[in-house]
């Protein structure tokens, strides 16, 4: 492992059990081995230290899931699958997307465009997918923009709540969830 994979795994261990703001720069410095001013050879700020780790978390465990649910030509499919990946890998495999999301606040303007910008593409596609759905008649006519923010609001949510302890239940979560998105709890 590289010096900055060790910093940024570090670093988000600490985020996830501390909180970004209750964890200076010289804790983690200490915990890799350097000086706080040998972190700085690797990112500028600390909040630059943040965005490196919301784009490394997007490009490693949401725009896959998004990229692969894209390719899915079947509307209602395309929502099963992120519904039920996005749920499993992005959200209830690894606390870090709750501390992400919730400091997305702390980003400079032009580093939390870039994080917005997946955001917007994932709504975009959900919208899209539940157009077409209603296009094809496969389901109800819904306001497709609060549609999209429900399911996507459904899987985020999940950090706040979820035992990470219990992973075994991801699947369930997720079936659970992709159930209840484009099925409802009546069945009807």
């Amino acid at each position: 492992m590289d010096k900055l994979e060790q910093i940024c795994n570090t670093a988000m261990d600490m985020f996830v059990a501390e909180g970004y703001s209750q964890t200076p720069l010289s804790r983690i410095a200490s915990a890799v081995g350097l000086t706080k001013a040998g972190l700085y050879h690797y990112f500028k700020s600390k909040e630059d230290l943040l965005f490196l780790l919301h784009d490394r978390h997007l490009k490693r465990n949401f725009i896959p899931v998004l990229e692969e649910a894209e390719k899915i030509v079947d509307p209602r499919e395309r929502i099963d699958f992120f519904i039920r990946s996005y749920t499993k890998y992005s959200m209830a495999e690894d606390a870090s997307a709750r501390v992400l999301v919730h400091e997305v606040g702390n980003l400079l303007p032009q580093h939390r465009r870039i994080i917005t910008g997946v955001w917007k593409r994932t709504l975009d596609f959900l919208k899209n997918a539940i157009s077409e759905m209603q296009h094809q008649g496969m389901s109800k006519e819904v306001n497709t923009t609060f549609a999209a923010f429900a399911a996507l609001g459904m899987c985020s949510w999940t950090f706040y709540w979820f035992d990470y302890d219990r992973k075994e239940s991801a699947d369930e979560l997720a079936d659970t969830y992709a159930e209840i998105f484009l099925n409802g709890l009546t069945g009807r």
